[in-house]
């Protein structure tokens, strides 16, 4: 409610800004304009770059150098930080790249990002852009009309650049007269507190505006309409990259931790850089002025000087902050650390038990119950039943009623809770197994075997959730009834696991276990031979079937992990666990 009055006020204000004065109006629709060219131009090269962005993220980040090429090419490509530092969360948060990749992919992006300022420094003030900016518009609509995605990336490329151009033009027009009524120059204080000043300046308008972009093109336009001095739009250069900082960390505030890991490597790099630039920016502007004509940049041409500034800033900070990428994510992991819940906490792996082979294997044994017991309340909930008090009767109850879908996000419940208990599971094993005999180290091997074929059940039932929640709302009553029997048998094998663990009796123990495993047997077949009934009968289509083929395979190939999983951890003889195994292995 809060936030909606204060949009509310913020665009009264904005209107009241825009009737009092036409040329701040100018200047707005410049800003507006702008940041439409930018959105416009990112699609175009992501279009044009075909998934050249990922190809680049996964394969090119094998040490921390390339990590930083690759985040600086990927920038240049998309003119986006943000595209890229989004792809980077997604690819840790995956575990296709690590932590230590990833920040150093976020260093490069800060400088990929400086290619804007020269773009808009170098064609936005030399020539006549705004005679440029409307053919750029004419064939970008064109092209972007056509059906191959090469000519339609292109044709956003011309809008983007075309709007960009415009938006330049109107915001260089607005500060050529606004200088003649308002100097701003004239208000700017010396020394660090007025650098001070400029560098919150450049904060707030970047989060503004959201784009550091769009403040760079304000800055240098600003600038060359001799709006305000050199030294201050160096100032609000630096804020427009802090500013970059803040928008970062509020979008990632409601994401994963890797989200917030990568967003700190983003402050870091931004803070550290800026209060180094800041400290010695005068000794800093003299290096630029002293390197820019060698660049063929005149004395006179400040737009391009600031473009140059904010290049050498990011790669300042890289030089500063290079050697130091593993410790910085270090510290970022100890900072920000995995969350945690009862789920994802062992209850029995103690390590005082540790050396004690006896007791580890115990443990071990629990745990990974634990972890079973987990990873069943989350299938059960995927497969949208309810698992308190869940008997054959209750269950049978649950499937006669109309069906509601549980939200079950198994990738989550695996990234937030399995999966830590699984690692320690594991770890806590390899050190136990140290202390341990041959026959105890087989033990241990199998209730690894166990937890591992656990996490790949859940990892199964993710794969077949997505069609059975669509097809259990399916108005073809065949496939409906069809992916409803996939659902009873995957919760009656769960059932009749849970039964099992209760028996102490050897002999009870064997006979359910092949109550089980018949069970699992006439399962496959019934399903094979409704399928093809149903297909022969022309009741079904055959992307139903196809589909169901699938998860019916997948399901089936769950049972049979769940069968494995129960002799391990409910049969208590190893007599009556080999029995089993031989009568399995030949059926």
């Amino acid at each position: 409610m809060t936030k909606n009055i204060a949009i509310a006020f913020g665009l009264l204000a904005l209107g009241y800004i825009v009737i009092l004065d036409e040329n701040f109006t100018i200047i707005l629709s410049g800003i507006a304009i702008f940041i439409i060219g930018m959105f416009f131009m990112q699609d175009g090269f992501k279009q044009l770059s075909g998934g050249l962005l990922e190809d680049l993220l996964q394969k090119f980040t094998k040490n921390n150098f390339l990590s930083v090429i690759t985040g600086f090419i990927s920038t240049s490509i998309v003119q986006s930080s943000t595209i890229t530092t989004l792809l980077t969360i997604s690819f840790v948060g995956a575990g296709l790249i690590t932590l230590v990749q990833g920040i150093g992919v976020i260093f490069g992006a800060n400088l990929g990002s400086t290619t804007t300022a020269w773009i808009v420094s170098s064609l936005g003030i030399d020539v006549k852009i705004s005679a440029y900016a409307f053919p750029m518009i004419v064939f970008g609509v064109i092209l972007r009309f056509l059906k191959t995605n090469s000519l339609k990336g292109t044709g956003n490329v011309l809008l983007g650049l075309g709007f960009i151009f415009l938006g330049i033009a109107y915001m260089k027009d607005g500060f050529d007269v606004i200088k003649d009524q308002i100097d701003l120059a004239s208000y700017s204080m010396d020394g660090y507190p007025g650098i001070l000043l400029y560098i919150l300046i450049g904060l707030v308008i970047t989060v503004v505006i959201q784009s550091s972009a769009a403040t760079l093109a304000i800055i240098i336009t600003a600038l060359n309409a001799d709006s305000i001095s050199y030294i201050n739009a160096l100032s609000l250069a630096i804020g427009a990259n802090v500013g970059t900082v803040l928008t970062a960390v509020v979008a990632s505030l409601t994401s994963t931790q890797d989200a917030k890991r990568v967003a700190g490597s983003h402050v870091i790099f931004n803070f550290v850089t800026a209060i180094f630039i800041t400290t010695f920016i005068y000794q800093f502007k003299d290096f630029v002025d002293f390197i820019a004509p060698y660049l063929g940049i005149s004395d006179t041409n400040n737009g391009m000087k600031l473009a140059l500034f904010h290049t050498l800033y990011s790669a300042f900070g890289i030089v500063l902050l290079f050697a130091f990428i593993p410790q910085i994510a270090k510290f970022l992991e100890k900072m920000i650390p995995e969350k945690t819940s009862l789920a994802s906490k062992p209850k029995y792996l103690s390590p005082i038990v540790l050396t004690n082979p006896d007791a580890s294997i115990v443990a071990i044994r629990k745990e990974v119950i634990n972890l079973y017991e987990n990873c069943q309340k989350a299938v059960l909930h995927a497969l949208s039943l309810h698992t308190t008090g869940l008997t054959q009767d209750t269950l049978n109850q649950q499937l006669k009623k109309e069906l509601s879908i549980i939200d079950t996000n198994l990738d989550e419940i695996y990234q937030t809770n399995l999966k830590s208990l699984y690692s320690s599971i594991i770890e806590y094993s390899s050190f136990a197994q140290e202390h341990m005999f041959d026959f105890q180290h087989v033990k241990a091997g199998e209730f690894k075997r166990a937890a591992s074929l656990i996490v790949e059940i859940l990892k199964d039932t993710r794969d077949i959730q997505k069609n059975l929640n669509f097809y259990l709302k399916s108005k073809n009553s065949y496939i409906k009834e069809e992916y409803n029997i996939l659902r009873k048998e995957l919760a009656e094998i769960l059932i009749n696991i849970n039964i099992l663990a209760t028996l102490d009796d050897e002999v009870d123990q064997l006979t359910q276990l092949e109550v089980i495993k018949a069970e699992l047997a006439q399962n496959d077949l019934a399903s094979s031979e409704e399928i093809d009934a149903l297909i022969r009968e022309d009741k079904i289509k055959a992307t139903m079937a196809t589909s169901y083929i699938n998860d019916s395979a997948t399901g089936y190939s769950i049972q049979k992990k769940l069968v494995e999983i129960a002799n391990i951890l409910f049969v208590n003889s190893d007599l009556i666990q080999k029995i089993s195994e031989v009568k399995h292995e030949t059926k």
